[in-house]
């Protein structure tokens, strides 16, 4: 039996990396682009009919790709977008602590995500045999453009589609360097020959096995619950003088501002009653409450539609006809719930292993 050479082996691996690159898009970019746009195009209908505004933004897709990342090369192109991901900042921290949750899948002390999703795990093997090469490949990712966010699909196309290409650039650079490195011996290039096989962009998806219909509607789900966690609000208020506390009419307002903490958070602010102090013309302390912004009885409907069909059940509780359209019932176990189900999305969705890619 004939025994390839170590640069006949690495040529093989640059010659099957374009059919890699297809299959990562075809089978995971294309899927959740359209998921994408078909749970934006929902949202959007929920919110005119509510007579609300288009509340998509740039945000949106980066928060459904941080959550749902079903796959190492989501969880990759999410962590380069997260910067710009806006509303309630402790969201960030969410999606950052469960997107290094997914690399630590790989034993890579790198924090350039592009780079460990084309080299993965092989990252600190690669070093020892071609430091050179892999020198030269970080110090070419370095880039300081700035992209434009917008909250279409064509946009998250082009770069989902632009994130594979630089990948593809990445793997293929790496591979062919150390093809055309005289200074790497036989026995490294081997070496790194056998590394290809556990490299993450050489180890695509062979076919779909993304459900688009399902991604769509945990997109759309995502989207309320951010809504949800972002209506609440802090309110300072106090008796006006002469009044009581809860006395019609008789309230002052000192102010309301968001709330950063998660509900789950041990800091979440709590209610506390104005305190009577007997002063002439100001006679309690203010006291604190959390008011929260309704999102509509409509779009309650659909939350509650979307939450039982994607497993987590009602997400708002029995109500008459009469009491859904007159009251709100989005109470702090609504907040609590929301975390919830984005914490279980996640989960759900979270990749095992590197070359992974989890039906959605």
């Amino acid at each position: 039996m004939i025994v390839a050479s170590a640069n006949q082996r690495l040529s093989d691996i640059l010659v099957k990396l374009p059919k890699h690159k297809s299959q990562w898009e075809l089978n995971v970019a294309s899927p959740y682009v359209r998921a994408y746009d078909a749970a934006v195009l929902s949202y959007n209908n929920e919110m005119k009919a509510q007579g609300e505004r288009d509340r998509a933004t740039a945000e949106m897709f980066v928060l459904a790709a941080s959550i749902l990342t079903g796959s190492v090369m989501m969880a990759a192109f999410a962590t380069t977008s997260v910067r710009v991901l806006a509303g309630r900042a402790i969201v960030r921290v969410i999606c950052n602590n469960n997107l290094n949750r997914t690399f630590n899948l790989m034993a890579a002390a790198n924090n350039n995500k592009a780079f460990m999703f084309a080299l993965g795990g092989v990252l600190d093997e690669a070093k020892k045999v071609a430091n050179k090469q892999v020198t030269k490949l970080v110090e070419g990712l370095t880039s300081t453009g700035t992209q434009v966010s917008a909250p279409t699909s064509v946009n998250y196309e082009s770069r989902l589609m632009d994130f594979i290409r630089a990948s593809h650039i990445c793997t293929h650079e790496f591979i062919e360097g150390v093809k055309e490195d005289n200074s790497i011996s036989e026995a490294d290039k081997g070496k790194v020959a056998d590394m290809a096989a556990r490299i993450p962009f050489c180890n695509p998806p062979t076919g779909s096995s993304i459900d688009e219909k399902k991604l769509a509607e945990k997109m759309e789900l995502l989207f309320y619950m951010s809504a949800v966690l972002d209506s609440d609000r802090l309110v300072t208020y106090a008796p006006s003088y002469g009044g009581s506390v809860g006395a019609i009419g008789r309230e002052t307002k000192y102010g309301e501002k968001s709330i950063s903490q998660m509900p789950s958070d041990p800091r979440y602010p709590k209610a506390v009653h104005p305190r009577f102090n007997g002063r002439p013309f100001a006679s309690y302390d203010p006291g604190q409450r959390i008011e929260y912004e309704s999102i509509g009885s409509g779009i309650r409907e659909r939350v509650n539609k979307l939450s039982i069909s994607t497993g987590n059940g009602p997400f708002y509780p029995n109500q008459s006809f009469v009491e859904r359209k007159l009251l709100d019932p989005t109470g702090h176990a609504q907040m609590m719930k929301a975390e919830q189900i984005i914490n279980k999305l996640y989960n759900d969705a979270r990749p095992r292993q590197l070359t992974e890619v989890r039906m959605i």
